[in-house]
């Protein structure tokens, strides 16, 4: 019960690493928000966390709009009183060549993988200042350490997030508020199964081709679980990683080490 009594908000919390986190928190005794802008699924993740023991609730949340995240922070005050962690892993993925990318593209990724994290901490922040301690958890990628291929703007964006991270991590810490950010490798969600089918239709080839691609980046040789990452989240949210912050932990399978 490592988040026993704790409040925590987890963004992109409708599939992914975001549901494998919601329910690993329900089972470490956190309660929690979950938003995303996918009802359908995260309504799937609130009966899965209410399953695992756990106190939740969803706002449908939009994080690009800072009205949203704004809204989603206010809905969590009314119901718990305080935010003791926030885990801001909402995203999309862009596959394309640089010179394809259109203004549309570029904004739409800016505006959920970069501003919809800064507004998550924005209206976080205040709140942790005045308890007097508080955890972020930002969720940036492999992305944001090595080139990819067709990956400029998603890459930028998550090179962002962890810059972002070791900013705040430096101006927050005199008030107990620690900030970090994860970069996962390849791991088996529908965000990189829609980028294999994306980058298998693009090349011409089977999807089964892509994967193996990706599983050949990192030295063990295989996708990630979104329970493994979900883990090093935790990690980071409990008091296990009292003296970390401003850093930024890679969970990519050894992807970087070679």
């Amino acid at each position: 019960m490592k988040l026993k009594n704790k409040v925590a908000i987890i963004t992109g919390a409708a599939t992914g690493i975001g549901r494998a986190t919601a329910i690993l928190f329900a089972k470490e005794g956190a309660k929690t928000t979950l938003a995303d802008i996918k009802a359908k699924e995260a309504n799937e993740t609130v009966k899965l966390v209410k399953d695992a023991g756990g106190e939740t609730i969803f706002v449908e949340t939009d994080v690009s709009k800072e009205v949203d995240v704004k809204k989603m922070v206010e809905k969590t005050m009314e119901k718990y009183g305080r935010i003791d962690i926030l885990v801001n892993n909402a995203g999309v993925v862009l596959v394309k060549p640089a010179e394809q990318t259109t203004e549309e593209d570029v904004d739409k990724v800016l505006s959920v993988n970069f501003k919809g994290v800064f507004f998550g901490c924005k209206h976080t922040i205040p709140l942790m200042k005045k308890q007097g301690a508080g955890v972020i958890v930002n969720i940036a990628s492999v992305s944001g350490h090595i080139g990819q291929v067709n990956h400029a703007v998603y890459g930028g964006t998550k090179g962002g997030v962890i810059a972002m991270s070791r900013a705040l991590g430096v101006e927050l810490a005199l008030f107990n508020i620690r900030v970090n950010s994860i970069s996962p490798g390849a791991v088996d969600t529908p965000m990189l199964r829609g980028d294999v089918k994306t980058e298998a239709t693009r090349r011409g080839i089977s999807e089964e081709e892509v994967k193996r691609e990706f599983e050949e980046q990192g030295v063990l040789k295989r996708w990630a679980t979104p329970e493994e990452i979900a883990k090093g989240i935790l990690y980071l949210a409990s008091d296990d990683s009292t003296y970390i912050t401003g850093g930024d932990i890679l969970i990519d399978g050894g992807w970087t080490a070679q």
